[in-house]
């Protein structure tokens, strides 16, 4: 009885283990690098992102879940980026000006550092600025990231591959005011700072939970087990 008990107490660790690999889940925080911009191209409604001195528009400055790709540089390209026409709401310091992200999708690289990339595909979905302050790219962190490839090393790089599809959002901020109204007149370009994250979710293993229920039954079912008699 005492062996069935610690080889079930063994499993559900490693199942727990399974499940909880990287915590819940795995959030890469950006910064961009040094000139990288976000650029309004003004009545043509449309964004892109202009690369940094390195060649990247972001590196990851630090990581919720993991640490093994802090310091790594990543792109979106395929842009410009179009968007729809433009919803108001609210007024003055509480109005959103929101805006549907018409495509084209984009591509995601990301260098893990020794000759290896991470790519992925994109959808930015929409598009709002907040009173004349800050704006955001998929603000709601829906699912956009999909198609996840990475055949290298690095292990937080593998664990995007392997609970894919992510969420990415881009936040930018405005060195002079302005609204996604105003970013869309005139012949521009307008550009912003910007930060971005990506973040993915775990889905539990099946396998495993299944596997420990089972060991579970079988040891309830040797507790109820009347013991010999000797007879």
């Amino acid at each position: 009885m005492e062996k069935i008990r610690l080889f079930v107490v063994a499993v559900a660790g490693a199942a727990l283990m399974t499940v909880s690999s990287h915590g819940q889940g795995l959030t890469m925080n950006f910064v961009a690098n040094n000139g990288a911009s976000v650029q309004f191209n003004g009545a043509s409604d449309s964004f892109d992102f202009n690369s940094g001195s390195n060649g990247y528009q972001w590196n990851v400055s630090d990581e919720v879940g993991g640490s093994s790709a802090v310091g790594l540089n990543a792109s979106v390209l395929g842009g410009p980026f179009s968007y729809g026409p433009i919803t108001i709401s609210g007024s003055g310091l509480y109005q959103i000006q929101y805006a549907t992200v018409l495509g084209p999708l984009g591509d995601l690289k990301m260098s893990d550092g020794t000759g290896g990339f991470l790519t992925a595909t994109v959808n930015w979905i929409d598009l709002a600025t907040y009173a004349q302050a800050f704006g955001d790219l998929n603000a709601s962190l829906d699912v956009n990231v999909t198609d996840i490839n990475y055949t290298g090393t690095n292990p937080d790089l593998q664990f995007l591959t392997a609970n894919q599809p992510g969420s990415m959002d881009v936040s930018f901020q405005f060195t002079t005011s302005e609204t996604l109204t105003q970013l869309s007149t005139g012949t521009g370009p307008y550009t912003t700072s910007c930060s971005a994250s990506l973040s993915v979710v775990p889905e539990p293993s099946t396998l495993a939970v299944a596997g420990l229920s089972g060991l579970v039954l079988l040891w309830l079912r040797q507790r109820k087990q009347p013991k010999s008699t000797g007879i």
